[in-house]
Formats: C-alpha cells, structure tokens, sequence
C-alpha cells in the first residue's frame, strides 16, 4: 500500500489542504515538519479516520470537526498492488456520517463499497490488514518508541503477539478448550440420553408379555360375548318388549282410569237407594222415585192447605177475641147507663152482665178453639216437614240417579279402552310365541315386564362393554407392538449414540493431548524461539548498527520463563561492539535505548508485509509497505538523528515513510517535506522540497 494524496476539509485545524496540490506524494521519505501544535500529527489521524474511522483516533467525529465549521471531510486516495482506490469519509452531525470505498477503473472511480462496516470489511480484504494490527505495524506513535524501550519481558512479548497476531494461536488453544467442553457437554448430553441396548430388550421382553396377556384376555371376553348372545337370542327384541312395557303400562293406566270411572259412578248407588248399578234396576227405581215424588208433593199440598185454613180459622177466632174484649171493656167502664155495643139499646145491669158472662164464655170458646186447632197444626206442619225431608230425599235420588246414568257412559266408554288395549296386548304377546305375558315372565324366570327389560339391557351393555374392552385391548396391543417397533429402533439408536460417545471420547482426549501438548508447545518452542524472533533480529539489526554509527552490531530477543503474574516474555539483549560486552536495555543510555527501540520499532513492521507467523497458515501477509513514525526521534542527538534520518532516505523496506518531527535534523537535503504552519485560526500543510526551503 503507497499512499497517494491526502485531502483534509475541516478536519481538525485544517479548512481545505491537499498533499500534494497536484499528482502523488512520491515514494521513499516524507518529512512533516513544524513547530509544536500546528497540527502535524493531525494529518495521521486524518488518514487514520478516513481509513477505519473514529475508532482509529480514539476520538468522537465531533471532536474531528473544525471548530470553525460544521462537518468534516477527509479524501485518502492510496494504490494497492497496481491498483488505485480511494475512500471518501465524511460527517455532519445533521446528516450523520458518510463513508464510500471507490476504485479506479478505465471507466472512471467505481463505488464498491458503501458505509462503515462495508468499507472497513473491503479495506481489509484488499489490504489483509485490520484495524488493531495497522495502529501496532503502520503508525509508530509519540512516546511508543520510548515504551519500547523500557518494556519488561512480559510487555514485549506480548507487543508481539499482538503485531504478529500471534494470539490466534492462543485463540486457537481456546477454542480447542471450548471444544472440549462442548465434547464434554455433548457426551453428558449424549449419556443422559444414553440406555443400554440390554435394558431395552428387557423391555421388548415385557412387552411381548403384556401382549400375550392381553390376547388371552381377548379370548376370555369373547366367550363371554358368545354366552351373552346366546341369551340375547332367547329373549324378544328390545324395541318389541319396549313395545309390551308401553302396551302393559297403556292397559294398567285404562283399567286404573276404568276403576276410577267405577268408583265415582258407584259413589252414588247408595243415596240413590241401589245396589248395582244394572240398567233394568236403575230405570224401576228412577220410575219409583218419580212416582213417589208426585205422591209427595200432592200430599205437601194437601197440608198446605189444611194449615192454611186453620191459620184462617185461628185469626178469625182471635178476631172475635179482640172485639169481645173491647166491648166488655166498654160495658164495664159505663157507669149509669149501659148501652148494647151490639145493638145499641141500652141495657139494664142484668142485661149487661148476662152480656158480659156471654162475652167471657165465648172468649173462653174460642181459646179451647184455638188451642185444639194450634195442636192439629202442629201435627200438619210435622207431617209437612216429614213429607218435605221425604221429598227432599227423593229429589236427591233422583240426582244421584242421573251421575249413575251418566257415569256409566264413562264406564262404558273405559271398558272399551281398556278391551282394546287388552287386545292389542295380546296380540304382541301371541307374535313372541307364548301365551301370555306371565308365561313369557316364568320363561326367563322374572316377576315383571320390567325386570325383563333391565335384564335385556344389562346383557345388551355388557356385550357393547365386552366388545369396547376388547377394542381397548387390541389397541393397547397395537401400543405395545408400535412401542416394540421403537424399541428395536431405540435399539438401533442407543448403539449409534454407544458409538458416537466413544469416538466423543476419543476425541476429546485427542483435543486435550492437542491443546495441552501442541499448540500450547508449538506456541512457545516454534512460533517466539524458532521462527519469529531469527526474523525480526534479520530485520532489526540493519537499523541497530545505522542509527547507533556501528557501535551496536545486532539485538537478540532471548524468550523468558514465566514469573507471577507476568507470563513468559521477551528479553531485550544487545551487542556492544566497543565494549565488546551484551547488555539489557536496561544498561544503556536513554538515547541508546531509544535509537534501539526505533530500529526495532522499523524492524517489526519491515516484516509485516514480508512474511507470515506459520508457514502453512491460510492467512495472507499485509499490502501495506508504508510507515507513519510520528515524533520518534525525541531523546536522540542530533548525530543520531542525522544517522536516522540518513538510513530512511536509503531504506528500501518500505515504500513510503512519513516521518513527523518537530527537531532539527540533519541529512534530509532533496527529501520532501510536508511543512506545516499555523495561519491565524487554522493550518496550513504544502509538500515541498527540503532544497526549496
């Protein structure tokens, strides 16, 4: 990867710069220069953001946005083996961010990928390179070179696993873990589910068993189905002998009904003076009856008037009572003269007292009179009420007579009904073939019709019973032979699950010998020892002996055991020629350590697009053969910047080599520079020669 023009629009403290104004940046060292806070820097994280985006600067993209605008905008036009892309990457808080990945084609810039996830996935495809192992290959931050420099064992060891991506090694080690675990997990699931074909025979055994039980029992109910039948064939059909209930209950209803009609008409023979109800009998007694009234009533009249006379004959004798008193009253209360009442003469005292003694007597007379006549009255009206209770007696036979008459209608008409239904009784009886229903009761042995019915109905259930229990039974026949069927099956299977949990089993003790004896060992003896580190020192001692002017001939990476926490590392070691002596990091000078630590720094990413960890591995190396060092040469005098900078001019490693400082060197004439300044509010960035300056 070389890259080929950069365009910044509001990004951070630049309004609009492109590097370069017209063409590509060239190849080999580029020099960004200028003082502290112009923004050089900004110009990596520019390239950095558009690239992979926010997550590569460690920033929110409002934070990249100029504070003197709104949206930012950034352009990295780059080639990759022979061919040319650009990603344009752009944020506005109103329309959120945009990203687009285009290559250059004969027809013009082609979009092939479009949003974040997109464009990061494609850039990695093409580039063979991710985010994490671009920040630890591409960029050389500030102050990394220095922690290189005073890393301990453990820290520089893993720098390199990191870089290197070394830990897919240990990824591989965890899954190779996690697959043990999920072969335990499977193999417990696979016990749990686990029966050994044995017990399952034991099962089929009983099965076979239970059938044989059941067909035996199947055997039983259909004898007792024959015998059932049998008696259901000696006995009338249901529906008929539902028929002779219905027929027996009609003629039990008519003959109640026949009595009752009985009762009621014979409730009135006694008041009407008969004892049987005969019609001969009833017509010579409604004849007496008649006759006797017409006697009774004559002779009620005939009473009637004889009182009434003497109740004549008694107020006219009262009458004359009355007037006698008046005229005796007048006589006696005369005094000198007496005058007849009768005849109006007047009358002497004899003839007054022999009128007054006639006047008495007759009073007298007439009170025996009467008295003789009340008594003959009384005699009538007692006659008169005997005769009237006679007559009342008579009036009420009469009427009895005719509800006996009319009730024998009813009677009549219950006779009939209850002939019929008798009748019709018989002839349903005669169709069964006996004589009548008694007979057909002592056949089968019951005292009524309905016991016969209750009998018929317990054999008609037990016979749908017995044939239900049997269909039951040869279902659960049909369960048993379909459960057999899925031992045999089961059978089939439990062998199959033997077999997948021995060859589990053997796997899994495979994948442990793989985990804990060669990967883990692979890891630690090939990769860091064997491989990787004869590498990185071939790459790193060129730069040793460079920027330290000879005085250190090449560097060692000695592999350390575990201590504590730490793990096992990395152990820097040098060899001093002028002291003739190795030494550790830790006993060298700050600018010696630093002037090693960046040619280790250049060695480690010199070998990124060069080589790969594992010789077979199916990953690819990265496209990238360019480095951004940002302020590495702090801590270093100017002869050993000279010397940096002299060896990155002529450094054939990488392609391209952006290197930002803010010091003085030397040894850069006719290197291009990017020269950065700060006008007014913002930055300005233009590519120049190092002669035009």
């Amino acid at each position: 990867m070389k890259i080929l023009s950069i365009e910044l629009t509001n990004f951070k403290p630049f309004r609009d710069v492109r590097l370069p104004t017209e063409g590509h940046l060239p190849d080999g060292l580029i020099i960004i220069k200028g003082p502290n806070s112009t923004g050089k820097s900004s110009i990596f994280e520019a390239v950095l953001w558009c690239l992979w985006g926010s997550n590569a600067v460690e920033l929110t993209n409002e934070e990249l946005i100029s504070f003197s605008s709104s949206f930012c905008k950034v352009i990295v036009e780059f080639e990759v083996a022979g061919r040319q892309y650009k990603i344009d990457r752009s944020y506005d808080p109103a329309s959120r961010l945009s990203v687009v990945f285009y290559q250059d084609t004969v027809n013009g810039w082609k979009r092939i990928a479009d949003g974040s996830n997109s464009v990061e996935s494609k850039l990695e495809e093409i580039i063979n390179l991710g985010l994490r192992q671009a920040l630890n290959t591409l960029l050389v931050r500030q102050g990394e070179v220095a922690l290189i420099a005073n890393a301990t064992a453990s820290v520089l060891r893993g720098l390199l696993v990191d870089v290197y991506n070394i830990e897919i090694l240990g990824d591989m080690s965890g899954h190779i873990s996690h697959l043990e675990d999920d072969l335990k997990t499977r193999i417990g699931v696979l016990e749990d589910k686990y029966v050994r074909p044995e017990v399952i025979e034991k099962q089929i055994e009983d099965m076979d068993e239970r059938i044989e039980e059941h067909k035996a029992t199947i055997e039983s109910k259909k004898a007792e189905i024959e015998g059932t039948e049998d008696l259901l064939k000696d006995v009338p059909q249901p529906h008929l002998l539902d028929a002779i209930q219905d027929m027996s209950s009609k003629l039990e209803r008519k003959e109640v009904q026949l009595k009752s009609v009985k009762k009621t008409r014979d409730s009135y023979l006694e008041e009407a003076g008969l004892l049987t109800a005969e019609e001969e009998l009833v017509q010579a007694r409604l004849h007496t009856l008649s006759k006797n009234e017409d006697d009774v009533n004559a002779r009620i009249e005939e009473l009637s008037e004889e009182k009434s006379k003497i109740e004549r004959e008694i107020g006219a004798i009262r009458g004359t009572e009355r007037d006698l008193k008046d005229k005796i009253e007048t006589l006696q209360e005369a005094k000198d003269v007496t005058i007849c009442p009768t005849c109006s003469k007047p009358l002497t005292p004899e003839e007054r007292d022999d009128i007054l003694h006639e006047y008495h007597d007759t009073i007298e007379e007439g009170k025996e009179r009467i008295s003789k006549l009340q008594t003959k009255n009384k005699k009538l009206s007692g006659e008169a009420q005997t005769q009237q209770k006679r007559l009342g007696e008579i009036q009420r036979a009469l009427q009895a007579i005719g509800q006996i008459k009319r009730h024998q209608n009813d009677v009549a008409d219950a006779e009939a009904e209850v002939e019929e239904a008798r009748n019709d009784l018989e002839k349903a009886i005669a169709k069964l073939g006996v004589k009548d229903l008694q007979t057909l009761l002592d056949k089968h042995g019951v005292k009524k019709l309905g016991e016969l019915q209750r009998l018929v109905e317990t054999w008609i259930a037990k016979l749908g019973s017995l044939k239900n229990e049997i269909e039951s039974i040869n279902t659960m026949i049909d369960s048993e032979k379909e459960r057999i069927s899925e031992a045999k099956k089961k059978i089939e299977e439990m062998d199959e699950i033997g077999s997948q949990i021995e060859d589990l089993k053997s796997l899994h003790e495979h994948s442990q010998y793989v985990r804990r004896k060669l990967v883990s060992g692979f890891l630690a003896d090939y990769v860091i020892q064997k491989r990787l580190i004869g590498i990185i020192r071939g790459a790193t001692n060129p730069y040793v002996r460079s920027f330290t002017s000879g005085q250190y001939s090449g560097v060692d990476l000695v592999p350390t055991p575990g201590r504590g926490r730490g793990g096992a590392g990395l152990e820097l070691q040098i060899q001093d020629v002028r002291d003739n002596a190795i030494k550790k990091t830790s006993q060298l000078s700050f600018g010696d350590r630093t002037a090693i630590s960046l040619g280790l720094r250049l060695g480690i990413s010199r070998t990124m697009s060069a080589i790969r960890p594992l010789k077979d591995s199916p990953a690819l190396s990265p496209r990238v053969r360019c480095v951004l060092l940002d302020e590495p040469l702090g801590g270093l005098d100017s002869a050993r910047r000279k010397s940096v900078v002299q060896n990155l001019v002529n450094d054939q490693s990488f392609r391209q080599i952006f290197l930002i400082t803010h010091t003085d060197v030397q040894g850069w004439e006719g290197v291009p520079v990017v020269d950065v300044s700060k006008t007014g509010t913002s930055s300005e960035a233009k590519l120049v020669q190092s002669s035009d300056m």
